[in-house]
């Protein structure tokens, strides 16, 4: 007669364990192996190439968009792998300008944007940034007026005084004798400019000599967006008030709160037109928007903050990026003062409609954000319910789909010495090298019902500004107090460091 005893037990409970134990990680094993199989083999997306974790997991696009460095990352995935590379198991990447009309361009069903890379605004409404479709012709129907060339050429006026007082700004600077931070001169002045159009009063930049403290928070509240959004893709929302640096998260909240403030001072303002942006708004909104065709009043503040954002930042980053270029290619430079110095007899010449005869200075701004695209990597899109064709391929629903600019205007396919700051492949008569650069794949405004509706406003403002600083001043680059210039990252809009220039006043 065998005895049972308490080891025995012990000694087969281990061992039972151990088995369960080995079943399970070959389980896990086999698991693994089988999503790994269908990812690379099975999967609908299979035949894109692109890294091998990347078409695995997407943690490392994830990462990169975390940290502000994807849009570099793209451009050299693409660079190595071709014009149509698979970036996440479930996401594809785009450069052909073909892929802008499939993706971007006005079509029924549009192709909308991808609500997983959307973050709402603290109030839980949306902004014309990521309204869905109805909501979005709405919107644009109450600005488009003051954004069209109409509403620009009435705003003349308002928007050369800001010009003029830069000019008296940058004339300190000269008598000063020490290096500036344009950066900082551009930022002050399209943001005096978009507070004066869009709510009656300027944000006091450039009289005050500094930037205001919405423009910081508005950049940060775009890092929020990309960290946030990254994070809750991981099932990590819930912890992003420790995950975000601290410095981020206090601009969301200022971000909000200055645009709350703002909207609701103009919008207790309702019986007095200002000539501005807002009076449309506040006619159509009367009564808490009781027509259904004005927004209510937590859409004045998303769409407020969008404003800044979309008015301002976007041509303060141009603006600095020609003047870099410019001054690191002083042949470009010297056309350019030529043929700014030679159209006008004085700087008061220099309006919204004589800056359309500089040709050459429209093609520096061309070819600086073709280098330097003011938004990097446009908001992404999913194919509509069903599926779409991309390329005349069929891409199922819900996979997330790039068309990022800086990539693109990098492409040998799209561009001739794609490398080289060239403003002359923008002009009519440009030289030969360049007859087969395929222009569509530049698009910095994007295109279709979405496409930037301060299209008109933003080179209005940058043929303006450059051309008075151009006519008015000699520029040097301090490069030791600048440093690289190009070391910055990008959430959305660029991160940017200080240009420090030593103005001289200019020889007539």
């Amino acid at each position: 007669m065998t005895s049972i005893t308490s080891g025995g037990w012990l000694q087969d409970a281990s061992r039972f364990s151990s088995i369960s134990l080995l079943v399970g990680v070959c389980a896990l094993l086999v698991a693994v192996l089988a999503n790994i199989a269908y990812k690379l083999f099975f999967h609908p997306l299979r035949e894109y190439p692109g890294p091998l974790l990347w078409r695995l997991t997407s943690l490392p696009a994830d990462y990169h968009s975390f940290n502000g460095t994807l849009v570099f990352k793209l451009q050299e995935i693409h660079l190595k792998y071709g014009e149509s590379v698979r970036i996440s198991p479930n996401e594809l990447s785009f450069t052909q300008s073909r892929a802008w009309k499939d993706i971007h361009g006005a079509r029924n069903p549009e192709f909308p944007k991808d609500f997983r890379r959307t973050q709402l605004s603290p109030n839980g409404y949306y902004s014309i940034l990521n309204a869905p479709k109805e909501e979005h012709a709405r919107f644009r129907r109450l600005l488009a007026h003051a954004f069209s060339e109409k509403g620009l050429r009435e705003q003349e006026p308002r928007i050369r005084q800001y010009m003029d007082l830069l000019v008296d700004r940058l004339n300190e600077c000269v008598r000063s004798g020490q290096a500036t931070n344009m950066v900082k001169w551009y930022t002050s002045c399209v943001f005096d400019v978009i507070g004066d159009l869009a709510w009656g009063e300027s944000f006091g930049g450039l009289e005050n000599r500094e930037v205001h403290e919405w423009v910081p928070a508005v950049v940060g509240n775009t890092r929020y967006i990309f960290r946030a959004s990254a994070l809750e893709r991981w099932g990590l929302g819930t912890f992003k008030t420790w995950l975000v640096d601290k410095k981020t998260l206090e601009s969301r909240k200022k971000n909000f709160a200055l645009a709350t403030q703002k909207a609701e001072k103009r919008a207790a303002q309702k019986g007095d037109t200002h000539g501005d942006f807002w009076d449309r708004v506040l006619i159509k909104s009367a009564g808490d928007n009781s027509s259904g065709e004005g927004m209510v009043k937590e859409e004045m503040i998303n769409n407020a903050a969008v404003l800044v954002l979309g008015g301002a930042e976007t041509s303060a980053s141009t603006l600095s990026a020609a003047t870099y270029l410019l001054l690191q290619n002083p042949e470009s430079m010297k056309k350019l003062v030529k043929e700014v110095r030679s159209t006008f007899k004085s700087s008061a010449d220099i309006d919204v409609y004589s800056v359309n005869r500089l040709s050459y200075q429209f093609a520096v701004l061309e070819e600086t954000m073709r280098i330097y695209p003011p938004v990097p990597d446009q908001a992404q899109r999913i194919p509509p319910v069903g599926g779409g064709f991309v390329n005349d391929k069929f891409i199922p629903e819900l996979t997330t789909l790039h068309v990022p600019q800086m990539a693109a205007n990098f492409m040998p396919q799209n561009f001739h010495r794609a490398w080289d700051f060239v403003p002359e492949r923008w002009l009519d008569d440009a030289p030969a090298e360049f007859a087969n650069d395929d222009k569509a794949a530049f698009q910095p405004f994007t295109l279709g019902n979405r496409n930037c509706i301060g299209r008109n406003l933003a080179y209005a403002e940058m043929r303006l500004v450059l051309a008075k600083v151009i006519y008015d001043f000699d520029m040097e680059l301090d490069a030791k107090a600048t440093g690289n210039w190009w070391d910055q990252k990008a959430f959305g809009v660029w991160s940017k460091g200080p240009l420090m220039v030593t103005l001289r006043a200019a020889k007539h």
